[in-house]
């Protein structure tokens, strides 16, 4: 399974919705946590279809502030509470039994408030044993490692947000890379890098999926990097050969019409899972002569955007 969280600092540039998009149809995040959408719910019901999600849930911004969405596909979800900085739901089986709990966070950004992201934490997560995974925006570092550039902050809060997260019994997942996930600063000068965005988790989840990896994706158009949580059983599901899926760019190409034709002439005599497997392999070998690895094309654009 995969959770996308990414405080995207507005969604009204069609742009960043564009790029957004492209990330969930790539990487196909079973549940996706948006901050800071800046646009009203209504606005962001249409992101959300964009983006490939029928299910969700949708909160107003105040003003150009605020703004928040939690949606999932492929999982069955009841939403538990939410508020202007939180989104608790539950993951349930198919008797609607809860299985682990997803708490989706956006931290008090001014310093006169931080308190309330802590009281916030600890009452989610007060008496409750059920297996939790905590993430988003928390606004706050847990140590100076986790800033460079700037002044040096006061440790009362760093150290608040770590006896909260002790207290809460949850285990920050860590991330792949050495990039943190926000930057700032009035000038070039002054640049201010700080790791405020995380997935954190109990042990009881961290039992029920004892593989996980947190992923960097470039900063784009915020602040804030999206982060990708993958996690499941083991990592050999994420090593089995790649899911067939249909690119849109295929279409550009007329020939794109006539490989389907011919392949599922080809594969006439066989059962039609064995005709939509053929036409799939024929799609996939023409594609890659025609416009090369697209992945690794866009990889090598996404390192070369994060180096500028």
């Amino acid at each position: 399974m995969k959770i996308l969280s990414w405080n995207c600092r507005g969604l009204g540039n069609p742009r960043t919705v564009n790029t957004f998009r492209s990330w969930c149809w790539r990487d196909r995040p079973n549940i996706v946590f948006l901050m800071e959408t800046m646009i009203d719910k209504q606005a962001l019901e249409k992101v959300k279809q964009k983006c490939g999600f029928v299910n969700g849930i949708c909160l107003d911004s105040v003003g150009l502030s605020g703004g928040m969405g939690l949606w999932w596909n492929d999982v069955n979800v009841t939403v538990r509470s939410f508020s202007m900085h939180h989104v608790a739901v539950d993951v349930c089986d198919d008797n609607d039994d809860v299985l682990w709990r997803a708490v989706g966070v956006y931290g008090w950004p001014d310093t006169a408030n931080k308190h309330q992201t802590w009281q916030l934490m600890r009452r989610l997560c007060a008496g409750d044993d059920t297996p939790m995974m905590v993430f988003g925006d928390f606004n706050e570092i847990t140590s100076l490692n986790e800033k460079f550039g700037g002044a040096i902050r006061g440790e009362n809060h760093m150290d608040a947000f770590r006896n909260t997260i002790d207290d809460c019994e949850l285990r920050d997942l860590g991330y792949k890379g050495s990039v943190f996930t926000w930057q700032r600063g009035n000038s070039m000068a002054t640049l201010v890098k700080e790791r405020l965005d995380r997935f954190l988790a109990n042990n009881g989840w961290m039992a029920m999926f004892p593989y996980s990896e947190v992923i960097h994706f470039p900063i784009y158009k915020s602040d804030h990097a999206p982060i990708l949580l993958k996690f499941g059983k083991d990592k050999t599901r994420y090593k089995k050969g790649k899911l067939f899926r249909f690119e849109a760019l295929w279409l550009s190409k007329e020939e794109c019409a006539e490989v389907v034709a011919k392949a599922w002439k080809d594969w006439g005599s066989d059962a039609i899972t064995v005709r939509v497997a053929g036409v799939a392999a024929s799609l996939s070998k023409w594609a890659h002569t025609t416009f090369g690895d697209l992945q690794k094309r866009i990889t090598k654009a996404e390192k070369a955007l994060h180096l500028l």
